[in-house]
């Protein structure tokens, strides 16, 4: 009776590790430092243009819990800010050194969108990144570092000399949902296992 209880306890005590381990242990919060951003210098797309390629407005950079997957990511922000509610037309990024525009997470594209021309602004986005963006991603992933770019779009539909357009973005955020790895789990039940196959051994 003594070796049917103690086993009973110790498969008992793995299924409650399975049913008490959450299915995500995330999300991890980040913010990049400042809070916002205005690009340092301004644009008519007359006689002034803006340079080609990517600028970061900073880095995420993290640490995943040994043992766990990263399983989604939630990147979120605004077009403009505090200094100023819209922005110039342009598009923003995860990336890494070598391939800085990665993925596309967010753009204001129209000159006519609420981003570029709203009244009532910053106005806030947010992008589930998908199972194709982490795998494009995976390898800045593993290293803990992803860069927050953007490009601006090339502005000839409003051109007035003189009238400088700057990019503002507020408050960007990443969200990085992480759980267990499988293997992890099977492992602590293995040795639960092993631990009340050996205890029934020594009992014979």
């Amino acid at each position: 009776m003594a070796k049917l209880t103690l086993t009973a306890a110790i498969l008992s005590l793995g299924a409650a590790f399975i049913l008490t381990t959450p299915a995500d242990a995330g999300p991890i919060n980040l913010t990049l430092p400042g809070g916002y951003y205005d690009s340092p210098s301004g644009y008519d797309f007359v006689s002034t243009f803006p340079p080609a390629g990517s600028t970061t407005i900073g880095t995420f950079t993290f640490s995943i819990p040994a043992g766990e997957l990263v399983t989604g990511m939630t990147i979120s922000g605004s077009f403009g800010n505090g200094d100023n509610g819209t922005t110039a037309l342009s598009d923003y990024y995860l990336g890494y050194s070598g391939n800085e525009t990665a993925v596309e997470v967010a753009g204001c594209d129209n000159i006519a969108a609420d981003c570029y021309s709203g009244q009532n602004g910053p106005y806030s986005w947010a992008y589930t990144l998908t199972s194709a963006d982490l795998s494009t991603l995976a390898s800045a992933i593993a290293g803990g570092s992803l860069d927050f770019t953007y490009t601006w779009d090339n502005n000839t539909v409003v051109q007035i000399p003189g009238d400088l357009q700057y990019v503002y973005a507020g408050d960007p955020t990443l969200a990085i949902q992480v759980s267990p790895e499988p293997a992890s789990v099977f492992m602590c039940l293995g040795g639960l296992a092993g631990l009340a196959a050996l205890r029934r051994f020594r009992r014979v």
